[in-house]
């Protein structure tokens, strides 16, 4: 296939939704079509803190995480092992090594915070790394967490293209809705669009409420019994078979989204 060139480097891709639409699914089956199909160097972000999955599903484990480095970074500190200054010129070698590379792509997670609380400094963080790294890749792909947390406290604010999954719920098409709402005060996207997952039987109602709130549709995902056998098995996604029904759906999106003419429309 002859690879589209992107308007910008790099293009940054967030997956969001309300829990358990299947935002990581669809994030490592986006992965496993850009690097079947494309010759981009990318990086996936493993951004869920409390169910951080992709990996995986991916098949990159991370040994350090950046809320490893953050307690590191503390524990330095009040130890005085360094001073303030030595250690935020580390900060970034520390996070380079804080990624895995496979042979399609490398990936980093925010990782889960040890302590009971806010999430808040770990999503500092990683506001920071997406803006620190991201020059040295033609793509990232960002696995958030549910919700509007890392929306709301501008984690993602660099990003291009947003992408909404939802069920077949009237409740998660309203959740898509305040997640645009959010989006459009706390980021600079360029594109935001619902993917419907697991379709199957009539959904009319669910398309008319997009249309209603003028939410656009970027792909319908049929309900796969591959990624339902898988997801029971606890078996990689990545390895989904190539003639898996929900792949050839992912397929047409992203050549949609990697189009010149959609990010410039």
């Amino acid at each position: 296939m002859e690879h589209k060139k992107l308007i910008k480097k790099p293009l940054i891709i967030a997956v969001v939704g309300k829990g358990g639409v299947g935002k990581s699914i669809i994030t490592a089956l986006l992965a496993k079509i850009v690097s079947q199909n494309y010759n981009f160097k990318m990086l996936l972000i493993d951004a869920d803190p409390t169910h951080p999955h992709l990996s995986n599903m991916v098949k990159l484990i991370p040994k350090i995480s950046l809320e490893m480095i953050r307690i590191d970074v503390i524990n330095k500190t009040l130890d005085k092992e360094k001073s303030i200054q030595e250690l935020a010129e580390n900060i970034d070698f520390e996070v380079y090594n804080a990624i895995v590379e496979g042979k399609d792509f490398s990936l980093i997670s925010i990782g889960q915070p040890e302590d009971p609380g806010c999430f808040c400094p770990s999503n500092t963080l990683l506001r920071k790394v997406i803006e620190s790294i991201s020059k040295d890749f033609d793509i990232i792909l960002i696995d958030c967490e549910a919700g509007l947390e890392q929306i709301n406290r501008m984690v993602i604010k660099s990003v291009d293209i947003i992408l909404i999954v939802s069920d077949l719920s009237i409740r998660s098409v309203e959740t898509a809705n305040t997640l645009r709402k959010s989006a459009k005060k706390f980021t600079n996207y360029k594109k935001l669009g619902v993917i419907l997952n697991k379709v199957k039987g009539n959904i009319e109602h669910i398309v008319n409420k997009l249309e209603e709130l003028n939410l656009p549709l970027l792909a319908r995902i049929p309900e796969d019994p591959n990624i339902t056998e898988f997801d029971a098995k606890g078996s990689p996604i990545i390895d989904l078979p190539n003639n898996s029904k929900s792949l050839s759906s992912i397929n047409k999106l992203v050549e949609k989204m990697l189009s010149s003419k959609y990010l410039m429309e």
